[in-house]
């Protein structure tokens, strides 16, 4: 039986995002400027400051997108 109009639809799919991938590459940044900086490479110490940063705007963007995606549908 199909579902009247009025009755929202549970089963939506999230719309894609890059902020899963950013999130997955700002921790890495950070892991591997800490490794840096444990060998005295102090060159790449802005790498883990760049990677906190990523993290940071993919954490926010990414739940962001679920809360708007929510209020959405309330």
């Amino acid at each position: 039986m199909p579902k009247p109009q009025n009755e929202k639809n549970e089963d939506q799919v999230p719309r894609p995002t890059y902020a899963p991938i950013a999130l997955a590459m700002g921790i890495a940044m950070s892991t591997w400027g800490l490794m840096a900086l444990s060998l005295n490479i102090d060159a790449v110490w802005f790498m883990s400051l760049f990677g906190v940063g990523l993290s940071a705007w993919a954490i926010k963007s990414w739940i962001g997108e679920i809360v708007e995606q929510w209020e959405s549908n309330r």
